[in-house]
């Protein structure tokens, strides 16, 4: 029984998830507006991963 409804919380949980991520961004906006915590993240212009740290972004020199 407590089975069932764990996994039925679980589940209605990644489906709200889903459905949140692929909401039209003026809507996840309006709901920003209603809520603070439903307001999406800025993303930026970079993906947000660690694969450009350091001194591996910087430009090489240039060769003729």
């Amino acid at each position: 029984m407590w089975q069932n409804i764990i996994v039925g919380l679980v589940v209605a949980l990644a489906a709200a998830s889903l459905v949140w991520r692929y909401l039209p961004a003026r809507w996840r906006q309006k709901a920003g507006q209603m809520h603070p915590a439903l307001a999406p993240r800025d993303s930026g212009g970079c993906g947000g991963c660690s694969a450009c740290a350091g001194d591996s972004c910087e430009p090489g020199p240039r060769r003729p």
